[in-house]
């Protein structure tokens, strides 16, 4: 049985922060489109691999093996909320 993609696959995710940039794109072949870094700083955008590790949670891994998890994921209209690294993280849908 497949777990349901707990995000929203093709939509634009785009952190809420004064400092901090954030941007996935979730493809349906597992792959995430990444634009990570700072405002008026240095940002990459690497393309990271995700699996489905619940209803609620996924794995973010990057080529060198970095994972992240994100646990505890809600979505309400257009916000997507989830746990990661012991911080709660709010994205708009777009």
């Amino acid at each position: 049985m497949t777990i349901p993609t707990p995000v929203p696959i093709g939509r634009r995710l785009a952190l809420v922060s004064e400092t901090d940039i954030e941007i996935y794109r979730f493809q349906p072949a597992g792959h995430v489109a990444a634009t990570l870094g700072t405002r008026n700083g240095p940002v990459c955008a690497p393309l990271l691999v995700y699996s489905v590790l619940s209803a609620d949670s996924i794995r973010l891994v990057h080529s060198d093996g970095v994972a992240i998890t994100w646990t505890n994921i809600e979505i309400e209209r257009d916000v997507l909320r989830a746990e990661c690294e012991g911080r709660i993280k709010t994205f708009t849908i777009e």
